[in-house]
């Protein structure tokens, strides 16, 4: 699998009244301004920039599955998404994908349950 860069970091900030006050602390003091492009997913977040990359923040619950979509995360992008989901089943790795074409999110844990993400570097 090539990994080409770190697209984004999410960061679950729970529910209100807290999110009102994470999203002025990535604002007002880590300098991060909305890139302005987040769809609606369902569910309170922002995307905010951070050089190349963005910072998520995303509200709500965590859940409680082995691979946790809304709680904290790293997502990587790759060149070959279809190669990457192949080189995880051949290695056993559980997986789970959300979206279509180049705009697929795939979703799974490492070994200390941390959930990872990837998806297609399109820059």
């Amino acid at each position: 699998m090539k990994v080409t860069r770190i697209l984004h970091s999410s960061v679950n900030i729970g529910d209100d009244p807290t999110a009102a006050d994470c999203l002025a602390f990535y604002r007002g003091v880590l300098g991060l301004a909305d890139t302005g492009n987040r769809p609606d997913f369902g569910f309170a977040g922002a995307w905010l920039g951070a050089g190349d990359a963005q910072v998520h923040l995303i509200g709500g619950s965590t859940g409680d599955g082995a691979i946790r979509p809304t709680d904290h995360h790293t997502c990587f992008g790759v060149a070959d998404l279809d190669g990457a989901l192949a080189e995880l089943a051949a290695l056993g790795v559980e997986s789970f994908t959300i979206g279509e074409g180049d705009a697929r999110q795939v979703f799974f844990a490492d070994p200390a349950g941390n959930t990872i993400e990837l998806q297609v570097d399109r820059g």
